[in-house]
């Protein structure tokens, strides 16, 4: 044995020796000496010829028995240093990620051939784990040893990797796409992480963000040349949302306020993602944020100065103002969207509310973007659109609102808790030019768009907006766009039905003497008067002095009444006693200062002069209360009924909202009970209230009448309920001739756009397919962009001939007016786009637009259409 070795071979003996160690402490593993054998000499020591293995022995135990451990390198990257590192990774390989796509679909599309390999030598393999449909396994990916990499060499195998860089697993395409079909159609299926589409064919066709908005409903945007004026170019409504939260991810650390000592929420733990998943539908943040609190709260309309004649809500909806300042509770970072939709239905804009209530800002922005897109005559439904009119006219907006005549309307549920002067100026069925559009499309959409609040709820910025423009997308193109023809048609018929009943006013005009349908304009504009002077004139109704007073001495009479003698020993009688005198020296201390307030000489009595005139409004005053009370009572009757009725409320909530309707109904029953109470005190007495006028809508919009006691106004043809029906019965039938009036436009929108769509995107396939002039590379990757074109117009065109199929059977109705004739776009004459060098054949399926009205005079559809309009209207 060497010196060195020797040396250290006595110097483990030592160690041995020492009381601290135990050889039975030693692992006895099999395949490792055990140095405790070694020392004791039962234990042979293999020692190499370089030595060494004595010294590494001893570093290994004596750090054993030392109580230190060895310093651990701290790691300060983050998760979110991870992430993003990630998705650096993914976008710096995205242009050859998407090649790899393309040339993927396309060969999936194409008949099988024999792949190109002899200009391309396989020098290896990716071994990765695949996830399929059923089953996971190990498969040999070849690469391509130009350099591509293995990314796009997994893609073109049908395989999306989950790591950019030496991935070790990847899922399949028709995977993802199973659960992206799946996801659409039940957004409760939430996903962490989605494979967004990595072929940008809008570039290829040479459509951006601007062109979808802009392009968003062929049936309001896709306008005609020779096609008939109409009022409203385009009808819109939006609305907010908060189902669609986002909870912001915080530091776990607990912290407290230093100045209240209450705990507070943690910093904020969100890592860095300046990824864009809006898709076009979302409004950027700096564009909302131009109308912050400090440009937008000095110009509401309850702070405008005279502007007070355009808000005859303005004491009713407060939320205009009070959301200024509103705040969210702190743990959610997006609150809701803010969502725009045309009358049909598509999606215009959505806007993130980012840490607040529905404030004015986010409507505001919404505007500002669609007077940028769609221009003039645009009318746009909002639940407090009375309100928010004039909050536009006092914003910087307010000059080009007018100059491109926007106008704000009131949905037509929402209308029936305005007041009737609002409705009167805001409601749609008197408003020309509105047709049978109710407005309330945001509603419908909400009700589907909350199962997305389970995914969106813990998700990132990124994947929430994915989430949401993913649906959206999908909404558009397999929902709304998949529905528009049987919207328009079901339209069509509606307005020909009301018309129907056009028979049954004229009776009812004969038998009550109404000589002309202008009597229901005359009325019209007679009721708007009378509100509008009682707005302006109508005293407060807050109680006089001397209403009090003469209150104070009923109370006076009673108090005394209830006095009554002492009867000793009786102590329930002696109490009652003591509580009565209080309440006479009570009330004669009030009416004495009273009396000394209205310098009255002689204290009044049933026989004073004031006493009567003084007691009738005291009556008119109870009359008020109840008829207030009732109102409130039946408003939140309508808003808790709707709930209940509402997609996505749960058996919980509903069981809890029917048991508030039970009590409710009983508070409706007790508050009519008491109107009509109070009505017939009055002299003359008010019209009594029923239970079934109480479920009635429409009733809402007479309370304001109500209110005025009047014998005069009372006796007015438009206060009667009959005559009131009747005006409304006579406003829809106008409405119906307006919508047929807008189908007639809308419809051969629709049958054009379908038409120069599909020549369209057939011109753009043939210019790629097209190799003449092209080098090679370009020949390779146009036909595979001839191929995603391919694809698009067949998600695009799949409805095409259910739509034409609908509008020929409607073209076929009695009443139909229309005409099915493809017309010549405005935009496209003025892009100078040449329609005739595509063939006018049409795609497999579609079935040739006719025009009925080209089939002569003795054609059944305007027979009957001229039949069913009378020269009532006209």
């Amino acid at each position: 044995m060497e010196d060195d070795n020797r040396a250290d071979f006595e110097h483990l003996q030592s160690l041995a020796e020492d009381d601290d160690f135990h050889a039975g402490d030693m692992p006895n593993f099999p395949e490792v000496v055990n140095v405790g054998d070694i020392l004791m000499g039962t234990e042979r020591a293999e020692l190499s010829h370089a030595g060494g293995e004595f010294a590494s022995l001893e570093e290994d135990i004596e750090g054993d028995w030392v109580d230190e451990t060895p310093r651990k390198r701290e790691d300060w990257r983050t998760r979110r240093d991870r992430t993003e590192l990630r998705n650096r990774a993914f976008l710096s390989q995205m242009p050859e990620m998407v090649s790899a796509y393309i040339r993927m679909c396309a060969e999936s599309e194409m008949p099988a051939r024999p792949r190109s390999e002899s200009r391309v030598t396989v020098e290896e393999v990716y071994e990765i784990q695949v996830v399929d449909m059923f089953e996971t396994a190990g498969v040999d990916v070849k690469l391509d040893p130009r350099g591509n990499g293995v990314v796009p060499a997994l893609i073109l195998a049908e395989m999306i990797p989950c790591a950019p860089d030496r991935p070790t697993v990847a899922v399949k395409v028709r995977v993802l796409e199973v659960y992206r079909v799946a996801h659409v159609h039940c957004p409760q299926l939430a996903i962490q992480s989605f494979v967004k589409s990595l072929c940008d064919l809008h570039g290829a066709l040479g459509r951006d963000s601007k062109w979808r908005l802009k392009h968003a409903c062929p049936a309001c945007t896709y306008k005609l040349e020779g096609e008939d004026a109409l009022i409203f170019d385009m009808l819109t409504c939006f609305d907010g949302n908060d189902s669609l939260k986002r909870v912001l991810q915080r530091d776990k650390v607990a912290m407290v306020d230093s100045e209240t000592g209450e705990p507070v929420l943690g910093k904020s733990s969100e890592r860095v993602d300046n990824r864009d998943a809006g898709d076009g539908y979302f409004l950027l943040q700096e564009r909302v944020e131009k109308w912050v609190k400090d440009r937008v709260a000095d110009r509401l309309p309850m702070q405008a100065a005279g502007k007070e004649e355009d808000n005859p809500c303005a004491d009713r909806w407060k939320n205009m103002i009070n959301d200024v300042t509103s705040k969210m509770w702190g743990i959610f970072d997006e609150t809701g969207i803010f969502l725009a939709l045309c009358r049909h239905g598509f999606v215009l804009v959505i806007a993130d509310m980012i840490r607040s209530g529905e404030l004015a800002k986010y409507p505001l922005a919404v505007v500002e973007e669609l007077l940028d897109a769609f221009g003039m005559n645009l009318r746009v439904g909002y639940d407090v659109g009375c309100h928010f009119g004039a909050t536009v006219a006092n914003s910087s907006l307010g000059d080009e609102a007018w100059e491109k005549n926007l106008k704000c309307l009131v949905g037509s549920f929402h209308g029936h808790a305005h007041n009737r002067l609002c409705q009167l100026r805001f409601l749609a069925t008197y408003v020309e030019g509105m047709g049978l559009e109710d407005l309330e499309g945001c509603e419908r959409f909400f009700s589907r768009s909350n199962g997305l609040a389970k995914s969106c709820r813990y998700a990132s910025r990124f994947h929430r907006q994915q989430e949401i423009s993913t649906y959206a997308k999908h909404f558009d193109s397999f929902e709304t766009y998949a529905n528009l023809s049987k919207f328009l048609c079901s339209n069509y018929r509606q307005a020909l039905t009301i018309l129907k009943t056009e028979g049954a006013l004229q009776t009812w005009m004969q038998h009550e003497g109404v000589d002309s349908v202008d009597r229901f304009h005359e009325w019209l504009t007679e009721e708007r008067s009378y509100l509008e002077g009682l707005k302006d004139a109508a005293k407060t109704n807050e109680e006089t002095l001397e209403m009090e007073y003469v209150q104070k001495l009923v109370n006076l009479s009673a108090s005394q009444g209830a006095d009554g003698t002492y009867t000793p020993g009786v102590s329930k009688e002696d109490r009652a006693r003591r509580r009565a005198q209080e309440k006479v020296e009570k009330d004669l201390e009030r009416v004495e200062e009273l009396e000394e307030a209205l310098d009255v000489v002689e204290r009044w009595t049933t026989e004073s002069a004031k006493w009567g005139a003084t007691v009738e409004e005291i009556k008119r005053r109870k009359y008020a209360v109840a008829l207030n009370a009732l109102e409130l009572l039946i408003v939140e009757r309508i808003f808790e009924l709707t709930k209940m009725n509402q997609s996505q409320t749960g058996y919980k909530m509903r069981k809890h909202i029917a048991k508030a309707l039970q009590a409710r109904s009983k508070a409706v029953r007790a508050a009519i009970d008491r109107y009509n109470e109070a009505a017939g005190a009055l002299n003359p007495p008010m019209p009594s209230i029923t239970w079934e006028q109480v479920v009635e809508y429409a009733f809402l919009a007479d309370f304001d009448i109500l209110r005025d006691t009047r014998a005069e106004v009372q006796s007015k043809p438009w206060t009667r309920p009959a005559y009131r029906l009747a005006m409304d019965h006579y406003f829809k039938i106008l409405r119906a001739c307006e919508e047929i009036k807008r189908l007639n436009v809308e419809i051969p929108r629709v049958v054009t756009w379908i038409r120069d769509e599909n020549r369209f995107l057939r011109k753009m396939e043939r210019i790629l397919s097209d190799g003449e002039g092209k080098s090679d590379v370009e020949k390779e990757t146009d036909g595979y962009m001839a191929v995603q074109v391919r694809l698009y117009h067949q998600r695009r065109g799949r409805f095409d001939a259910g739509h034409l199929k609908r509008f020929h059977e409607l073209a076929r109705m009695p009443g139909f007016t229309g005409s099915l004739r493809c017309g010549v776009a405005v935009e496209r004459r003025e892009d100078g786009e040449d329609e005739m060098d595509v063939d006018d054949e049409l795609a497999p399926g579609m079935v040739e637009p006719h025009d009925p009205q080209a089939q002569g005079s003795d054609d059944e559809g305007d027979e009957a259409g001229d039949q069913a309009v009378s020269g009532l209207l006209y």
